[in-house]
């Protein structure tokens, strides 16, 4: 790295771009505990909290590229709406020749069969989810087989177009000991069930962009700033924009050096692009721009990740800090 790229660097400590204020500054944590404590009942599940207190939720979604990590699409809606309803807005932006991964709490067969029976060349995979009633119709091989079930009655009356039966592929494979089983609509004469079982494993890439997002732009806070339903979107469409450009940079920046714009530090390349946007802004002449963008993505080329390794402990939920005494026999909220 050169002495200008360094001297660059440095002045992030100057700009103090390491808390990003703009996105960090959390409602009060009293807030929140009044919030909680004033309601007569609250639900986890279905995010709810009374609509007079202080606190606005907001159900957001994206559609982002495992590869890339850039987000194609996004939608914000209140709360109290269906997630299932705001998958399916993205279903015309979801681009041909490509699969799609999902969490499992998005196991729908009006939503599946949507995706798949386009003429686009389009398919999904899921992981398979618990005591699902099905049968064999066809063994491609070990862990690898044609399953046929039934498409509920409130399916088909909320969509009477479904039919009464579909049929999924169920690949299961074996990871540390544990059998792993995801379902699909790849073709078996297209994609072995090891090529299935190696593409889901990408699934964690999704993770950690969204990680990005929460961690490094948000610095792990609870809340967003904004106080007003109106400031609160407007502020998730900041996050996800200053995301975007980030990781538009990096990606063009990993295509010079032939890597994959996964393998790039996100945080410390955030911290250098704002440094670098802020010094061509005031630089002259302006028709100089292209040369600089040319020296920012060649400066991105120092922090890559030689390996990202996988985590070696299973996933856990933390209990956050907090310095209210957690009781830990009490009762789930309902």
């Amino acid at each position: 790295m050169s002495l200008l790229q360094q001297q660059l660097l440095d002045l992030g400590e100057l700009f103090n771009f390491s808390d990003l204020s703009a996105f960090t500054q959390n409602i009060p944590i009293e807030w929140v505990a009044s919030a909680l404590d004033l309601s007569a009942q609250a639900t986890i599940r279905r995010r709810r909290l009374p609509s007079d207190q202080v606190l606005w939720l907001v159900l957001g979604m994206a559609l982002m590229n495992v590869r890339s990590h850039l987000i194609l699409d996004a939608q914000l809606s209140p709360y109290r709406r269906s997630e299932m309803r705001l998958a399916n807005e993205f279903l015309q932006q979801i681009p041909s020749r490509s699969v799609t991964l999902f969490d499992k709490g998005f196991w729908s067969a009006d939503l599946l069969l949507s995706l798949a029976t386009s003429e686009e060349d389009r398919h999904w995979l899921i992981p398979a989810r618990k005591a699902l009633v099905s049968e064999e119709v066809a063994r491609y091989g070990k862990g690898d087989r044609l399953l046929r079930m039934k498409v509920s009655a409130q399916a088909r009356k909320r969509n009477p177009n479904l039919p009464t039966h579909w049929d999924v592929r169920e690949v299961s494979y074996e990871v540390k000991g544990k059998i792993k089983t995801v379902l699909t609509s790849l073709p078996v004469d297209t994609y072995s069930a090891k090529a299935i079982a190696t593409l889901y494993r990408e699934r964690w890439e999704i993770e950690l962009g969204f990680r990005d997002i929460k961690s490094s732009l948000q610095q792990n806070a609870m809340t967003l700033r904004s106080k007003v339903k109106e400031l609160v979107y407007q502020e998730v469409w900041g996050l996800l924009l200053a995301y975007n450009i980030i990781r538009r940079e990096a990606s063009q920046a990993a295509v010079a050096f032939g890597r994959s714009p996964c393998e790039i530090r996100f945080k410390p390349v955030a911290h250098y692009i704002a440094v670098q946007l802020i010094v061509m802004a005031a630089a002259n002449p302006i028709s100089a721009t292209g040369r600089r963008l040319s020296e920012l993505r060649a400066g991105i080329g120092g922090l890559f990740l030689d390996h990202r390794p996988r985590p070696s402990r299973p996933r856990t939920v933390k209990i956050s800090k907090t310095r209210y005494p957690v009781d830990r026999k009490a009762a789930p909220l309902k």
